[in-house]
């Protein structure tokens, strides 16, 4: 397999994968969880491939450098499946949990306005947006401390509408929602980096 932006691999003892998630059972066949990793998890590395550069992070480990949203230029987190809308991001590339990649931060950061100001966001409540954009059901989201966060950023009730924020309340709202997201800078290297394990830079362009 050969490597291009907007691809991401996992990395662990010489182990290359592209799977959205870290191979555990083919890694660590007696891993009893989904997040076990026989201890092993400070190992593993996540990368992706940029026109320029390529980063890397450590997201599967909590407080650890290197989160999702940083790593795939996504501050808002924001997922998609194959044939959704168009965004900026990579046309068909996914990290974990689906999440877009995106070519640049300023892409990302964009694509969140596009989002809330779509069809399926305008018309609702901040309290409705974000049952909806980061939905309890989801892993430990909180929508409604999210949808909280977002009013206070604003100064504005929760019962305020998408639709009623001109462009420089929605680059406050913006910010808020990558504040909730926790973009965590992580390391990155230029494609000729001797730290660059030889199994990921045999496979780049």
């Amino acid at each position: 397999m050969a490597l291009e932006p907007g691809d991401h691999v996992w990395y662990w003892d010489g182990r290359i994968s592209q799977t959205k998630d870290i191979p555990r059972l083919q890694w660590f066949p007696e891993s009893t969880g989904p997040i076990d990793y026989l201890g092993n998890g400070e190992q593993i590395s996540n990368f992706v491939i940029y026109e320029d550069e390529i980063v890397r992070g450590q997201p599967h480990m909590n407080n650890h450098p290197g989160t999702y949203a940083w790593l795939n230029n996504n501050p808002g987190n924001i997922t998609g499946q194959p044939g959704g809308p168009d965004y900026g991001q990579y046309p068909g590339k996914f990290n974990w949990h689906n999440f877009l990649i995106f070519p640049t931060w300023d892409l990302g950061f964009a694509a969140i306005a596009q989002l809330l100001r779509s069809p399926r966001y305008v018309n609702l409540s901040l309290t409705d947006a974000f049952s909806r954009y980061a939905p309890a059901t989801d892993g430990r989201n909180d929508p409604v401390g999210y949808a909280q966060k977002v009013a206070d950023s604003l100064g504005l009730p929760t019962s305020t509408t998408i639709a009623e924020l001109d462009d420089d309340q929605m680059v406050v709202a913006q910010n808020a929602i990558s504040d909730m997201e926790g973009a965590v800078a992580g390391d990155t290297f230029a494609y000729d980096a001797p730290e660059l394990p030889q199994e990921l830079t045999a496979l780049l362009p």
